[in-house]
């Protein structure tokens, strides 16, 4: 069946009923209310026993979305608490707080409005793992009614997160640690959208939110459409669509100018300027200032995914104190690789597009999560530890990164172990001129679609291929440290020619 992607399940809200909700879903992608309503249902039969947390963000369908969601729970006999509109990591602090079982938030992350979709969540915030992924969908439209009994609905609220970030604004601004000329946020028009900046101001620091509430969310604003490490010019910024950039101003580098949120708020780029232009920086830079400041610490666990920059991984390798994992893209699988090592004091994942994994305590309970508020004060807090050296640190990489959608793409025509992958094998080892032995296959667990690649020697290399588990696209990534981008370029564009015409060619049928 496989419905579920990189992160939940995502298509296009719709609110009319449909004859055959799992065939509407793989054949035109229509996330129906049909659907959310059973798989929330289904996922209430995978979790523990106990409460359950419903949250949705600001996309037209999901009040819709969530009623039916509501609707299909209340026959399970389990009490009903509903924050409303929210981010995602709101919801995970909710769960925490009422020591809920299960979460559902409704939300498609950064895509665009018109699509959405629904996060599960279980104890303590955790994403679900592959086999409790499969059996919510073998549990789909299986049984019709529950002897649990009449549910408890209660309306939550999120006043308690809030004034958790109230708090801990009020002690950073006496520490010093944010800048007094202040930011801009941009919370892609979604729930963080509503209040971030104006607390920030009422902490004493100029702040401006640069989204839109009166536009879709996402709409040329938030993370969704930046990428780490890419550098916009100051002539660009005034000309972008990009709401945030466009409120740009030229700035001395090393300046702190802003951070970008998507649409459910797990996800943050900080904006410095480099002196040329906005510099995008994101998980990668994040852990580059990590690795520097746990470099006298008895223990880190740190884990980060096949798209992080390679210097990266080998900094924090370099240490020798700590234990480095290497994971599947999505902050779940960050999450997983490090549910081993809560009791540890430094506990961080990230990957390039914004996540960053931090551990979260209330009372007795504990939850890693990539919370993107909380990523923008732990950005401070790096920054001050680093004084005016923070920007080279964050951005100093020794290694290069080249990565390549194809979309749109059948995903379907995606073969890693047959005909795609070894054509994409044979052209790397054309452009490398090197043997076929020296490029040894890495796996990595949850990804089961990847074609990892490594060549080892003077210049490493790393080439990665893999589906989106959201979008019809299909990534590819190469990573390097040693190769010049002349060079990388050349093996890019190699595999390029090899796999766009392949993916392209029947990717609308």
């Amino acid at each position: 069946m496989g419905i579920f992607g990189t992160d939940g399940v995502r298509g296009i809200g719709y609110v009319d009923s449909v004859a055959d909700p799992l065939h509407s879903f793989n054949s035109e992608r229509l996330f129906s209310k049909d659907l959310c309503g059973e798989i929330a249902f289904s996922a209430s039969k995978v979790a523990d026993a106990g409460s359950v947390v419903i949250g949705w963000d600001r996309r037209p369908s999901n009040p819709e979305l969530a009623k039916s969601a509501i609707d299909s729970l209340s026959k399970t006999g389990r009490k009903i608490m509903v924050l409303g509109e929210t981010s995602t990591p709101g919801l995970q602090y909710a769960m925490l707080a009422q020591e809920a079982k299960l979460g559902v938030m409704i939300t498609a992350s950064h895509n665009p409005s018109e699509d959405t979709g629904v996060k599960i969540l279980f104890e303590n915030g955790r994403k679900p793992t592959v086999e409790e992924e499969s059996a919510i969908e073998n549990g789909l439209f299986r049984e019709t009614e529950d002897n649990g009994g009449e549910s408890e609905i209660e309306r939550i609220s999120n006043n308690t997160y809030i004034q958790l970030i109230r708090g801990m604004l009020i002690d950073f601004g006496r520490r010093g640690l944010i800048p007094d000329e202040g930011f801009l946020v941009d919370g892609s028009g979604g729930w963080i959208s509503t209040w971030l900046a104006d607390m920030i101001s009422e902490a004493g620091f100029p702040c401006r939110e640069a989204s839109d509430r009166s536009a879709a969310i996402n709409l040329n604003c938030g993370a969704g459409s930046l990428s780490e490490g890419e550098v916009i010019e100051w002539g660009e910024c005034r000309e972008s669509n990009h709401s945030l950039l466009r409120m740009l101003k030229p700035s001395p580098r090393g300046s702190v100018l802003g951070f970008c949120f998507d649409g459910d708020g797990d996800r943050c780029f900080l904006i410095s300027s480099n002196g040329d232009g906005a510099l995008v920086i994101g998980g990668d830079g994040f852990l580059r200032l990590f690795s520097r400041s746990c470099a006298d610490e008895n223990y880190f666990s740190a884990a980060l995914t096949i798209e992080s920059a390679l210097d990266v991984s080998e900094n924090l390798r370099s240490l020798g104190t700590g234990r480095v994992t290497e994971t599947g893209v999505g902050d779940r699988w960050l999450q997983h690789a490090l549910m081993g090592d809560l009791e540890t004091d430094n506990v961080v994942g990230a990957e390039p597009s914004g996540h960053v994994i931090l551990k979260h305590e209330i009372g007795s309970k504990t939850g890693l999560w990539g919370d993107g508020v909380k990523t923008m004060l732990e950005f401070l807090r790096l920054i001050g530890s680093h004084g005016q050296n923070w920007s080279e640190i964050a951005s100093s990489s020794t290694s290069l990164n080249l990565t390549y959608s194809i979309h749109p793409s059948n995903r379907a025509l995606w073969d890693p172990d047959g005909e795609p992958g070894n054509l994409v094998l044979d052209a790397i080892i054309r452009s490398l001129d090197t043997r076929a032995e020296g490029v040894r296959r890495v796996n990595v667990e949850g990804e089961s679609g990847l074609l990892l690649l490594r060549h080892s020697g003077e210049v490493e290399w790393s080439f990665a291929i893999r589906n989106s588990g959201t979008e019809s696209k299909t990534r590819v990534t190469l990573r390097t440290t040693g190769g010049t981008r002349d060079e990388s370029e050349r093996v890019m564009a190699a595999m390029i020619d090899v796999l766009e015409p392949m993916l392209k060619s029947d990717s609308m049928s």
